[in-house]
This record gives structure tokens, sequence and C-alpha cells, in this order.
């Protein structure tokens, strides 16, 4: 344990540092520059809670987020307090990771991953049929909110979804999760219960990533199927802790700052290489250090070889 105080200090530290941006006078743009790295991290995180825990390979964390997103405005919009639209979130995401997760989470490998993709690409669908969700054209928030509030709740989740990852690599739990990602078939005949804690993983990686759906919701106050559910949400929900490090705490946090620098570095002179580079830096670390880079930055300061933290399919051969 004695071993986590630091990063947990330190999390806690910047955290605090960010919520307190308003108070420190930071302007606007800093203010939404640091809102975007907490977004992406937080779903970062929550991709990183499933997917490089267990080596299960999920694309719904974009769905999911998008669930948690109308919940939230169509709670608000129905009058309810803020606090208990964001429930209302989070409990439509959870719900939803429970219907995906019953039907998929016995599938291993590629399988999961398409049933999860088809599970992206119908949440789509049923969004723009829905009067409730404003059908193709979207929904808008009927209230007006400071900018300070999302982006205080988005650096306050970002902040919590980091130390959970933290402890949770440092538990017992943690332990029996990555025994699954190494051999699921093993870890089953040790007598770990696979099915249930991957459901429960899964849930809890659903809530973070339907509550930071939420709070982008409000930040946005607009939602519009084709980009909520866009595709490329989860590929940069499941690129952020490719890059920086899979089933690492500080992983995510390296990756999403990664990938909202460069889209400010390129915003002026070329917006729209914006994916284009961050898919080559993906290449390269995929090609040159499949564990991302914080194991080989850790690995270069403490003069050992880094290992490999790509999550491997599921029930696939060491």
């Amino acid at each position: 344990m004695r071993q986590v105080w630091p990063g947990l200090l330190a999390t806690i530290g910047i955290g605090a540092i960010g919520c307190l941006l308003p108070l420190l006078g930071a302007s606007a743009y800093q203010q939404t520059l640091v809102y975007y790295v907490a977004y992406y991290l937080a779903l970062g995180q929550a991709w990183n809670l499933m997917s490089g825990m267990t080596g299960y390979v999920s694309f719904a964390h974009g769905a999911l987020a998008g669930i948690g997103a109308y919940g939230v405005v169509i709670a608000m919009n129905a009058g309810w307090p803020i606090g208990a639209a964001l429930a209302a979130g989070v409990v439509a995401a959870v719900i939803s990771s429970l219907a995906i997760g019953a039907t998929s989470l016995r599938l291993r490998g590629i399988t999961f991953t398409f049933a999860t993709l088809f599970f992206q690409q119908l949440a789509l669908l049923i969004m723009r049929k829905l009067p409730a969700t404003g059908g193709p054209g979207g929904l808008a928030l009927q209230d007006i909110l400071p900018l300070w509030l999302p982006q205080t709740l988005m650096v306050a989740l970002a902040t919590a979804a980091t130390i959970l990852v933290l402890l949770l690599r440092r538990s017992r739990t943690g332990t029996r999760l990555l025994a699954i990602k190494g051999d699921e078939t093993a870890a089953v005949a040790l007598g770990i219960g696979a099915t249930r804690m991957k459901l429960a993983l899964f849930c809890a990686s659903a809530a973070v990533a339907g509550l930071a759906g939420g709070i982008h919701g409000l930040f946005t106050a607009s939602l519009y199927p084709d980009v909520v559910f866009s595709v490329d949400v989860s590929l940069v929900a499941l690129a952020v802790p490719l890059i920086g490090g899979v089933s690492t705490a500080l992983g995510p946090v390296v990756g999403s700052v990664l990938y909202v620098g460069i889209g400010e570095a390129l915003q002026i002179f070329a917006p729209s290489l914006h994916l284009v580079i961050i898919g080559a830096l993906l290449l390269a670390v995929m090609l040159f250090t499949p564990g991302g880079l914080v194991p080989l930055l850790r690995a270069k300061l403490l003069r050992r070889p880094p290992r490999a933290a790509m999550p491997r399919a599921a029930g696939a051969a060491p």
C-alpha cells in the first residue's frame, strides 16, 4: 500500500488544482483545454477499467457515454435536479452494460469486440428513431449552465476514475482480473468466477463512461445522434490508454494529454491531420513499444525491459 500513496497524493493534488482553475483566474480557453483532457481521460480510464484489466477489447464505451448524455439531458429537461439527472444517466448506462454483458461476456476474442461494435451501431439507430431523443435532429439542453460546473465535475470524475484504476491494480481483485486476462481458462480452473467479475467490472466501467457522457452533455448543451454515437468516440476511448499504457493508471493520463495537445497544435495549421497523427502515433506504439509510453519510460528510468501490456484477446493462447 505504501507504493500507492505517492500516486494517490499526486492524483488528488493535480485533480484539486484542476477543480480550482476557475477560482485561480484561468481563462475560458484554459478551462476548456483542461475539460477535454479530463473528458478523454475519464473515457480512457473507463475503457482501461474493463478492457485493460481483462483483455476484452470493447467498442461500446462511446455508446455508453452517449446513453449517459441523453439520459442526463432528458432528465434535466424534465425538471430533475442536476444530481438526480446525472444519476439517471449513470443508471441508463449501467443497465445498457448489463444487457451487453449478459449476452456478450461469454464470448471471447474478436467475437466480443464485434458484439460491442454492433451495440454501438444499434444504439445509434435507436436514438435516431425515438421521439424522446429528438430523432435525427438531436436534443438541446433547456438550461444554461456556467462553464465552471461541467469543467469541475469532469475533472473530479477523471481524478476519481484514475484513483479507482490505481487502487484496483494493487488489489487482490486486480490480480484476479489480470489472471483472467493472461489465461481465462486457467483462472476459471483455479476457482476465479470470471463471468461474474467481468460483468461487475463492465458495469463499473459503464458507470464511469455514462457519467462522463452525462457531464459532456451538460457541457455541449446539444446532442446529435450521429455525433454522440459516432464510433470515433469509442476509438478515442481505446486509443488514449493504448498510447499511454494499458492497465496502468498513468497511461490514460499521458494519452489524453497527448491527444488534446496534438489536436491543439494542429488546429491552426492542419486540423484535418489530427486523427491521422494520432493513428500514426498509435501504430508506432503498437509496433515499437506494445506496452505503451508509460511502461517504456518506466523501464528506461529503472533500466529494465518493459513488459508488453497490450490487451491480448481474451482466451487466446499466451
